[in-house]
């Protein structure tokens, strides 16, 4: 059944920390509420799962409203980033819990059953203590999914696991989503993590949805500030409008001219003399020596700058490029680790340069920073 939020809002006292939301969460999707901290992501999971009671608005399962059903009657599982597993019980006995309280008296085939989704059956008589953290996710996992609920909550589930174990599970979470066809409302701050998994993602700040979509979408086309900056990597560079020409703006920028697709511009009916923000990632920018310039093709946006700082990150390599050069202005670049060139290392003179297709617009009076993530790990 679909899963609805009507106009749902959470207000402690003064503070209001989700406010009046409406969402439509389709059956046998993957959903994923993503933000930082105190963004009112996990407050909604919580009023969906019943363990915190809406200040207004109602919460519908189909044309059910369970807004008043406590949590223990809602069609609805939780999994926690602690586990919660017993201690004092096998793999085996945590995920029968649940079937044993519904008076369930051989449960021995629905939990064999769970276990071998959840590819842990040869750990069945093993105790909580003796597995890894993925592991007991897993169990986690199984012990909710045996009571067969309309939809699975999860709240931050991987946020105790390592990066290499976390990036497994993601694909094991889909894989299992995928198998069992039930709702997934996945609450996370990560946005790899979101990205990797979800169907939809809701990019949420302070209490509010951002913008809703799909991953790609919300990654190639930002329609704020606080999402282009918040999911990955952007580098967004003040433009003044000039003009317009068979479908694409034409701007001033950085000491250079920058093109840009009208459509792909969230600030509407921008014209000349307007500012906005050309937004681009990273990895859409090629990187040469300033002496290869003749080399650029025709039609691409290009800049000219000087490498600051080159960092080898596996994968690719990132470069920090202040543009123009002398400006204090850096772009990020990543250029994928496949024919590195060693000339482009700090102090070369370079020419950036991208389709301009790739290059999305903003509301030039937004904060420029809003949306990135300071040291203690919250958003701007």
């Amino acid at each position: 059944m679909t899963l609805r939020l009507s106009g749902i809002s959470k207000t402690f006292g003064d503070f209001t920390a989700v406010h009046p939301l409406d969402l439509t969460i389709p059956e046998g999707s993957f959903f994923a509420l993503l933000g930082a901290s105190g963004c009112g992501k996990t407050t909604t999971l919580r009023m969906i799962a019943g363990l915190e009671e809406p200040s207004a608005g109602a919460v519908l399962l189909g044309d059910r409203g369970i807004t008043r059903l406590p949590p223990h009657k809602r069609p609805v599982n939780t999994v926690f980033q602690n586990y919660a597993l017993f201690p004092h019980l096998d793999v085996y006995e945590n995920v029968a819990f649940g079937l044993r309280r519904r008076g369930v008296k051989n449960p021995q085939q629905q939990v064999a059953e769970m276990l071998d989704l959840v590819e842990l059956g040869h750990l069945a008589r093993r105790r909580p203590r003796q597995l890894s953290g993925g592991q007991q996710q897993r169990v986690a996992l199984a012990r909710a999914l045996i009571n067969h609920p309309q939809v699975l909550l999860l709240d931050e589930p991987l946020g105790a696991l390592d990066l290499k174990l976390r990036r497994q599970m993601q694909l094991e979470l889909k894989r299992i989503q995928t198998e069992v066809g039930i709702t997934f409302v996945h609450v996370t701050h990560d946005q790899e993590e979101a990205m990797t998994m979800a169907d939809t993602v809701a990019v949420m700040n302070g209490g509010r949805v951002a913008q809703l979509g799909a991953p790609a979408d919300l990654y190639e086309l930002p329609r704020s500030v606080f999402v282009a900056n918040f999911l990955g990597t952007s580098n967004l560079i003040r433009a003044r409008i000039t003009g317009t020409s068979a479908g694409m703006l034409e701007a001033k920028a950085a000491g250079g001219p920058l093109r840009l697709p009208a459509e792909r511009c969230s600030a509407r009916n921008a014209a000349a003399g307007d500012t906005v923000l050309a937004g681009i990632r990273p990895e859409k920018i090629s990187l040469v020596p300033a002496v290869d310039a003749a080399a650029v093709p025709a039609g691409r946006n290009r800049l000219t700058g000087r490498i600051t700082d080159a960092s080898f990150l596996g994968v690719s390599l990132q470069y920090l490029v202040e543009c123009p050069a002398g400006s204090g202005t850096e772009l990020t670049v990543y250029e994928q680790n496949v024919e590195h060139d060693g000339r482009l290392v700090p102090g070369a003179e370079v020419v950036l340069h991208w389709n301009p297709e790739h290059t999305f617009g903003l509301d030039g009076t937004e904060d420029i920073h809003s949306g990135t993530v300071e040291l203690d790990g919250a958003a701007a």
